[in-house]
């Protein structure tokens, strides 16, 4: 007795699914006959009929439905169903390891020389605060560098060190979405390049480069109001 072999395609000729024989389905709407025939090929076509499976090993279809025949996809049209879950993963990569260098913070100069202030959330809050302070009239605040005691700040130092992490996480936040938008129009290739801390490509520098003058020059009036 002849097996029937039907296939499911989606919406992009993909084929994502092969029954016949003993897993006929009960209802043939949208499945295409594409062979027939005697044997376990036929009556177990699900592991049998295509050679290396329907999937590869990250889920992406192998075969599709061309004029009502299956046919072996090619790499490039295998690497551009990757690009989705590629450009996720490295937009979360590009995202955490932004949050990191503006955590990092930066160096100030200070009345003690070159020192180092972290700009986690946390700090952020309490650098707020002690801009605010200041802002109200008060002549020094209590504050610190990364892993030392708290000391006494003047005010001029702790306008330079708010003036400094405000430019710090503008710079990353900046950068960061500008990686985004080269994330999203690179292809498959281009991606695995793209690395936090990558020059960007000329369009995208300039344009970082606009919004960073305008940025800027607003943080100097600001300052001085």
């Amino acid at each position: 007795m002849l097996s029937k072999v039907y296939v499911k395609a989606d919406t992009y000729s993909r084929i994502i699914r092969c029954e016949g024989g003993i897993t006929t389905p009960c209802n043939l709407t949208e499945w295409v006959q594409i062979d027939e025939g005697a044997g376990d090929k036929y009556n177990l076509c699900q592991s049998h009929y295509f050679d290396g499976g329907l999937y590869t090993d990250d889920s992406i279809p192998r075969y599709k439905l061309v004029d009502g025949k299956p046919v072996l996809r090619s790499e490039e049209e295998i690497a551009a169903d990757r690009l989705p879950s590629l450009r996720e993963a490295k937009h979360a990569e590009i995202s955490a390891a932004s949050e990191a260098a503006i955590y990092a913070g930066m160096d100030v100069e200070t009345t003690q020389g070159t020192e180092h202030f972290s700009l986690t959330e946390k700090d952020q809050i309490n650098l707020t605060t002690a801009k605010n302070e200041i802002d109200k009239g008060a002549p020094v605040y209590l504050y610190h560098t990364d892993d030392t005691l708290c000391r006494i700040f003047t005010a001029d130092e702790i306008k330079a060190i708010a003036q400094a992490g405000i430019a710090h996480k503008i710079y990353h936040t900046t950068y960061c979405n500008h990686l985004f938008e080269w994330i999203r129009r690179a292809d498959a290739a281009e991606l695995a390049g793209i690395t936090y801390g990558a020059e960007l490509p000329d369009d995208l520098a300039a344009h970082m480069q606009e919004i960073l003058t305008q940025a800027g020059a607003v943080a100097e009036t600001e300052a001085v109001t």
